[in-house]
């Protein structure tokens, strides 16, 4: 940095009031205005150049506000045109970090909005000290081009003496000559990467003893070089499956021969291993830039640190070195370059905590990985890296706690710097995709897929928010591309056969799942992941391997109970409802005695459905009740109130209906399609109930799009159709009862079964007042074949029987 800095001082002598002699301190700090370094207690800190002349102004005057039309003028003038406001919010954002200042509670750098800075400590001041200029200088000539620093310094005469201007501009000049050959041979790249290469960054060697620094630094790593949009960094969470194909434990660490085997096997084209070790507070940092093809080190790195404090500045700057090896100009390290100690966290604990929080998310275990993120932000509670990644924990499928994840995301997206620009972009279209609203993560994806178009993980994200908004066929196409780079990856297959299920497609379905659970058998027995491929199976006509799927789970403690709802609703599916009732009670008792509060409320719902199967409507009201009890601590109000709702309309208990729809409607999040669907399908219920037609389809058939969600889709459907049986336009309602006329439709293995049963039955009765005995009677087989081993007293089973025997005369 020194070379361009002091060329900078040079070229404006005449017209800068910047105090460019002594060094200045204030608190543990060093500040060489003439060299533009920074150091605390006697390390170096990193600090750009704008940064650093921004931080000369500012500590020339403590005490006064300093306009930010000073600031303009003295550092960049009126010749430079740049965006004035960006460039100066971003200098104090550098200065912030170097100094670790609180915006909201400033030690050093106090903002007066719409004003300027104050700088808040004095300045000692050290004059009569030779300057430190030539020795910056030197030291980094290599580090930032002349180009990248503003053109103007300042608005106020300082006095130098002709003999000091020329000595100072030929030490200058000749050094920048020299500096120049330095700077192209740095710049020039030490390992060539062609767009869509990778590069592995294998498990730190930790010589300290320290558990702390396993699995922190080499996160922290790679948080630093993914801030490039040039390097491609491998995905870690693709290494266990690597292992597992090449026969090895996925848990192995990625030790350097191991790494280059696992890049030989990937066509990684780099590979970087590092190492820390410790002499008493000493802590060196070491790193090689190795061509895994060959295994020769094409380049060193090397960084010392006293104490703990500066570790991750010592890495930092290892990054911003490997980042520039790798082809990256320099300036465009300068845009995408924030410290770590500021975008991760300065503790180590807390690091090491997110690290391996990390690790157990994507091992599955997910009970574990939240205690650990929330251990993390209690140490450190402006992790926002942290919040973020249990915000998307709570918004998973395994939680299902929107309001929780909402949450976090805010106070991640609170926290800007604390955030890398890259950090930032994904969390924004996290939040977007898991909370559902559509069109900004639409937009948000592929922003950033334009921006970084080889991170895989998030096209993945893109994929799966494409599938679940009815646009399969392009979910598909964006999995196979992603299986093309990762075909390890159990994820992507398992989102891939979702698709394919939501299109009926059960073969490629059940394909698809049987590749995930060979690369990763957990998955089997995670989240919703059993029920949905036991139903594909039966779609596929293996449904006694769906009996055995969903039996498997009856042997693990932790999900006995998801393996009785499973059977239960398989027998449900065949109208087996005594057998049913007693499955979900056994449940039932698992989820209370697990203080499971949602869990009890789904088994509730499906009792409510048996109740409904076996006409006991008195007992089925009891069993919505008890659903709905408990609503107000659940995470899915609304689209949970909105399921109860309905089938309080059903049950014709439309006050109860009207007073959770009038519950769960201010919760609904208006950007959320998939809550807003909800919403207008216990209204449009409602309206169907009070034979309000035009009213009730006008609020349902908007949800009918997929973009809404296929279960809202499935549900808004049947709706619509009833709404039209109630007014009696059975043409209309023939329309839309065919829609969900799949042997294993949308609603055939979810809470609002016995719609489905019904469904078939309604389509049968209005087949045949139209004339249209033959498809009344293939309608009516179908669903009395899914029910031969029916209970004999359904009275939806006996009055299919005495349809079917008016058919046959």
């Amino acid at each position: 940095m020194g070379a361009a800095f002091g060329l900078q001082l040079c070229q404006h002598m005449g017209a800068t009031s910047l105090n460019q002699d002594g060094l200045r301190t204030f608190g543990p700090f060093t500040f060489d205005p003439d060299g533009g370094e920074l150091t605390r207690d006697g390390y170096r800190v990193r600090l750009q150049p704008q940064p650093a002349l921004v931080l000369a102004l500012l500590t020339d005057q403590p005490g006064k506000l300093i306009s930010r039309e000073e600031i303009y003028d003295a550092v960049w003038g009126e010749d430079t045109h740049v965006d004035f406001e960006q460039s100066l919010n971003y200098c104090i954002r550098q200065i912030r970090a170097a100094l670790r200042d609180d915006s909201a509670n400033p030690s050093y750098l106090e903002t007066v909005p719409k004003r300027g800075y104050r700088f808040l400590v004095s300045v000692e001041i050290q004059y009569g000290q030779a300057s430190r200029l030539n020795a910056a200088v030197v030291a980094a000539a290599s580090d930032v081009p002349a180009e990248t620093l503003p053109s103007k310094i300042g608005a106020r005469t300082q006095h130098w003496s002709g003999a000091k201007v020329l000595v100072l501009s030929v030490v200058v000049l000749a050094l920048l000559a020299s500096s120049a050959v330095v700077l192209l041979n740095h710049r020039r790249q030490a390992l060539p990467l062609r767009a869509t290469d990778t590069i592995l960054i294998a498990d730190f060697e930790n010589q300290t003893g320290d558990p702390r620094f396993d699995d922190a630094l080499l996160t922290a790593f790679t948080v630093s070089i993914g801030q490039s949009r040039f390097v491609n960094v491998f995905p870690r969470s693709r290494l266990e499956s690597v292992l597992k194909r090449m026969g090895r434990s996925g848990s192995e660490r990625a030790t350097v021969p191991l790494a280059r085997e696992i890049c030989t096997r990937e066509n990684v084209r780099g590979l970087i291993a590092s190492t820390i070790t410790r002499t008493g507070q000493q802590f060196e940092l070491t790193a090689e830039l190795i061509d895994p093809g060959t295994g020769a080190t094409v380049r060193s790195y090397k960084e010392r640190s006293y104490g703990e404090d500066h570790i991750l500045d010592a890495l930092d700057s290892i990054a911003s070195r490997v980042r520039v090896d790798l082809g990256e100009s320099l300036s465009e390290i300068e845009k995408a370059d924030q410290p770590l100690p500021q975008v991760t966290t300065s503790s180590l604990t807390a690091l090491k905590e997110y690290a391996e929080a990390s690790s157990l998310w994507t091992h599955t275990k997910y009970d574990d990985a939240v205690t650990l993120f929330k251990a993390a932000i209690e140490i450190d509670p402006n992790f926002a890296m942290a919040h973020a990644a249990l915000g998307r924990a709570y918004s998973s499928y395994i939680y299902y706690q929107t309001d929780l994840g909402r949450k976090e995301y805010e106070t991640a997206l609170a926290l800007p710097s604390r955030l890398t620009e890259r950090e930032r972009m994904v969390i924004e279209t996290h939040e977007a995709i898991d909370l559902d609203h559509v069109e900004a993560a639409d937009r948000l994806c592929r922003s950033y897929l334009a921006t970084y178009p080889e991170d895989w993980s998030m096209r993945s994200g893109y994929s799966n928010f494409l599938r679940r908004h009815g646009r399969q066929a392009e979910a598909i196409e964006q999995h196979k591309r992603i299986l093309a780079i990762a075909p390890d990856d159990a994820r992507i297959w398992i989102e891939m056969a979702t698709a394919y299920k939501s299109l009926e497609n059960f073969s490629a379905a059940v394909q698809a799942y049987s590749h995930a659970f060979q690369i990763e058998p957990n998955w089997l027995t995670a989240g919703n992941i059993n029920r949905e491929y036991g139903e594909a199976l039966v779609g596929n006509g293996e449904e006694q391997k769906a009996v055995s799927v969903f039996s498997d789970l009856l042997e693990k403690p932790d999900r006995r109970e998801d393996g009785l709802r499973s059977l239960a609703l398989l027998d449900l599916y065949h109208g087996r409802y005594s057998a049913a009732q007693v499955r979900l009670q056994e449940a039932l008792q698992v989820d209370e005695n697990n203080h499971n509060v949602f869990a009890a409320a789904r088994t509730h719902f499906f009792l409510a459905v048996v109740a409904e199967g076996q006409g006991d409507n008195h007992t089925r009201l009891q069993q919505l009740d008890a659903a709905a009890a408990d609503l107000k601590t659940m995470g899915p109000k609304v689209e949970w109130g909105s399921i109860v709702g309905q089938e309080y309309v059903r049950a014709g208990a439309l006050a109860k209906a009207e007073k959770l729809a009038a519950f769960v409607t201010p919760w609904a999040d208006g950007h959320d399609n998939e809550q807003k669907g909800y919403i207008r399908l216990v209204q449009g219920a409602v309206a169907a109930e009070k034979r309000e037609t035009e009213k009730a389809v006008a609020e349902l058939s908007t949800a009918t799009d997929p973009t809404f969600g296929l279960s809202v889709n499935g549900l808004a459907i049947e709706t619509i159709a009833h709404a039209y049986q109630r007014a009696g336009n059975l043409d209309q309602a023939i329309v839309w009862y065919e829609k969900l006329a799949s042997p294993v439709g949308p609603l055939a293995f979810w809470e609002p079964q016995q719609r489905w049963a019904f469904a078939r039955y309604q389509l049968a009765v209005d087949y045949q007042e139209r004339g249209q005995t033959e498809k009344a009677r293939q309608t009516v087989a179908t669903l009395l074949d899914l029910w031969k081993d029916a209970d004999a007293n359904l009275p939806l089973r006996n009055s299919a029987l005495q349809l079917q025997s008016r058919l046959a005369q």
